[in-house]
């Protein structure tokens, strides 16, 4: 698998020097709903204080699914189900304020519950800057973390695309409000939030995001609120309410080598063709950079860019291929140097190094799960031989979080690679992932929120393969299934044996435990009477191994 040594994910890391203690922004996560009777009385006060004070709290509403109607949460039943449940909230209207603070009803806190935590510095300052896209389809935001003291590895970046105002002509729900503010509308990516890495004092990192966005009222209306968040304690480090004005470039001239990507989590090929995203950080135009990679410290391959970005534009650069001897380990460095033929003011980010393992030797039959996210119809996927003959491939799909087993017999002692595409470029999201396994449960690549594209190779080579030392041989019968399935293998030491079954969408619907099982030839049956015609999938465990067979009832 690849390991990119300085973090890709659409940042760069700075350091600014003279730092100090940074002023709190208090985050109120407020649960609230159109139906909901003691919330219209609650609401004009909270939105009240909100509106005088705006340099000391800002705030996200999360609208829930009771007591009645709310086109609000119908808009984003996930995530607003995610932080609601993040927080047990099992009542409205219920106030948090940053994250463990306070968890309650509003009339349990006040201003001066805010002033309190006002008063106490935090680690870093967020400046978030969001701006629509030329047809005005896509909400783009970019956020600034800089610390002011360490931050520890592991911190979570939250951000909430909001409407910051609603106003119906008549009530949409059935308590009479008719305004509604700070509305979200997506968790940017998803609920989860990104993972931080560690943030030295008087250094900082800037995220990118996009939204297509939908469900929205007002285009114009629409702003993000970001926050940094302690997942383990719920305590919220720093809050910040976006602005339409850019916040200041930290340098004058500074290029960053931002991503790079169209590289395989393995190899076995011995082939790379490297495409190079980079962005300019600084205040002055940036228009020239010399661009370079080595792979295994091999020849360079070099290219001189000209273009004129203004500060936070990118431009991506497709880079000659190379070939490799493939190791176990593989270093790929990329380098930008001389932007605008001087030397750049901060040197961190025109370096990035990434570490991709050698392709691992598997047993066919390969396995592919796939888990369709909230768009399945921009989700693909081919396998393709040396020669670039595609020998499986999937897609046109339109069920949502349909979870789907595919194997692929390939019997040729040659380098494969597997390729996964997204039409809306980012991944599979929303609870999305993919897999690719062999001998059971030996997963050797896997994937989320990839962007356009993701690949990983591998070989079958014979030699030096040893078996699955769990069990062998499942096998599912008779096929199709009409009453009962049976479950035969054989079982080559003593391990503890389980089996499921599944539906496509990845519910469970049988669990059986059989205990501590001595070695040899089992078989076990399944009733299926009670289940609907269909496909499903039975999933075999034994010891630490695990085995999936689909299978299709008729009757």
């Amino acid at each position: 698998m690849k390991r990119q040594i300085y973090l890709s994910l659409i940042f760069s890391m700075l350091i600014v020097f003279g730092f100090s203690q940074s002023q709190r922004m208090v985050l109120l996560e407020h649960f609230t709903q159109a139906s909901c009777g003691p919330c219209a009385t609650y609401n004009p006060q909270i939105n009240s204080l909100l509106a005088s004070n705006p340099d000391k709290i800002t705030a996200i509403m999360y609208h829930t699914s009771w007591p009645g109607y709310d086109p609000m949460y119908n808009h984003n039943t996930v995530e607003n189900a995610a932080r609601t449940s993040y927080y047990s909230v099992s009542s409205v209207p219920n106030s948090v304020l940053d994250g463990n603070i306070y968890n309650g009803h509003p009339n349990g806190w006040n201003i001066s519950t805010v002033n309190n935590r006002y008063a106490v510095p935090s680690p870093c300052d967020i400046s978030i800057y969001h701006a629509l896209s030329a047809d005005e389809n896509e909400f783009l935001v970019w956020v600034m973390i800089e610390a002011t003291e360490d931050m520890p590895a592991g911190l979570k970046m939250h951000l909430a695309a909001i409407e910051k105002e609603i106003t119906f002509s008549s009530p949409p729900g059935s308590n009479g409000e008719t305004e509604f503010f700070n509305v979200m509308k997506k968790m940017l990516p998803n609920q989860t939030g990104l993972v931080l890495p560690a943030i030295p004092a008087g250094e900082y990192i800037i995220l990118e995001y996009s939204w297509e966005h939908s469900n929205v009222y007002d285009v114009d209306q629409l702003a993000a609120v970001g926050f940094v968040q302690n997942n383990d304690t719920k305590e919220v480090m720093q809050a910040a309410m976006s602005s339409d004005e850019p916040f200041d470039p930290p340098y004058n001239v500074d290029a960053d080598i931002m991503t790079v990507s169209n590289i395989s989590q393995t190899y076995c090929n011995g082939y790379i063709e490297p495409v190079i995203t980079i962005r300019n950080n600084g205040e002055a135009p940036l228009t020239s950079l010399d661009i370079s990679y080595t792979i295994n410290g091999g020849d360079p391959v070099t290219y001189n860019w000209t273009g004129n970005l203004g500060f936070l534009e990118k431009d991506i650069i497709e880079m000659t291929g190379s070939e490799f001897t493939v190791m176990d380990v593989n270093t790929l460095e990329v380098t930008g140097a001389s932007p605008n033929g001087q030397n750049d003011d901060y040197m961190t980010n025109n370096v990035r190094t990434i570490e991709i393992e050698q392709a691992p030797s598997v047993t066919s039959p390969v396995s592919l799960v796939l888990k369709l996210d909230n768009h399945p119809e921009e989700t693909s996927w081919e396998v393709k031989d040396s020669q670039g003959n595609v020998l499986y491939e999937g897609g046109d799909y339109t069920t949502a979080g349909q979870i789907l087993v595919e194997q692929f017999q390939v019997e040729d002692e040659d380098c494969y690679t597997f390729y996964i595409y997204d039409e809306g470029g980012d991944g599979l999201t929303e609870g999305g992932s993919y897999k690719l396994g062999y001998s059971g449960n030996i997963i050797f690549a896997e994937g989320t929120g990839f962007g356009v594209k993701d690949e990983a190779q591998f070989s079958i080579n014979y030699t030096g393969i040893s078996e699955n030392d769990f069990a062998s041989d499942l096998h599912v019968y008779p096929v199709p299934v009409e009453k009962e399935v049976n479950l035969s293998f054989n079982l080559l030491r003593n391990s503890e044996v389980k089996y499921s079954v599944i539906n496509p969408t990845g519910e469970k619907l049988f669990e059986t435990e059989h205990g501590m099982q001595s070695p040899g030839e089992k078989i076990f049956t399944i009733n299926l009477e009670e289940f609907s015609p269909g496909v499903y999938y039975v999933i075999l465990e034994t010891g630490t191994k695990q085995t999936i067979r689909k299978i299709v009832l008729v009757k």
